[in-house]
């Protein structure tokens, strides 16, 4: 988002409650109100450094991420925050683009996420299936994730909005979520566009 206009067209973006909600992990993760959460580029540590994610506004903790520093397949935890293992991310070995394969704590195969940033176009491909009523969502993203000024969609609705302040913390970052959305899921698709974003680092 170079331009005022895609500057405009961001900050017009209004996040609405969804009419149903959307769980592809777990329906626990879909509050009933809207969320922000605190993220960081770096949300794991290969050298065991936990980083709490948590709500800014209530001090409510939600998810930590756990690295696997001997893993091939790069292998990232998310676990929430009494400690329960919520999913399982990993990169195929012979990947080329940083697909990333998301599993079940028993690693049973879930979606892929599949994110291409460079700095004239951001893509996000990836579809999900609702736990709850067995209907697919498409995911994507509009906007500039370098900057951190990215807008989420689900089925061409915004459903998250990717914001870092100018007198914030160059390496941490905000994300709201629309009330009833997956909160584990916008975890993992951050996740997934960090190891993207870091082979332009």
């Amino acid at each position: 988002m170079g331009n005022s206009s895609s500057k405009q067209a961001y900050d017009a973006v209004v996040l609405l409650p969804l009419q149903q909600p959307i769980s592809a992990i777990h329906p626990k993760f879909a509050a009933p109100v809207p969320v922000c959460l605190h993220l960081k580029q770096k949300l794991w540590s290969w050298s065991g450094d936990d980083f709490t994610i948590r709500d800014p506004n209530t001090n409510t903790p939600y998810f930590r991420i756990k690295g696997n520093a001997l893993s091939i397949r790069r292998k990232k935890t998310l676990l929430d925050f009494q400690g329960a293992t919520v999913a399982v991310m990993e990169e195929p070995v012979m990947s080329f683009v940083r697909r990333q394969e998301v599993f079940t704590p028993s690693m049973s195969k879930m979606f892929d996420i599949t994110p291409r940033i460079t700095v004239f176009k951001n893509v996000l491909d990836c579809t999900v299936v609702d736990c709850v009523t067995g209907r697919t969502h498409v995911l994507g993203i509009r906007g500039d994730w370098l900057a951190r000024k990215t807008v989420i969609t689900c089925d061409g609705i915004p459903i998250a909005k990717v914001f870092s302040p100018l007198k914030f913390v160059q390496d941490e970052y905000y994300v709201n979520i629309a009330a009833g959305f997956d909160m584990a899921l916008i975890v993992l698709l951050c996740m997934a566009l960090e190891e993207a974003a870091e082979d332009r680092s």
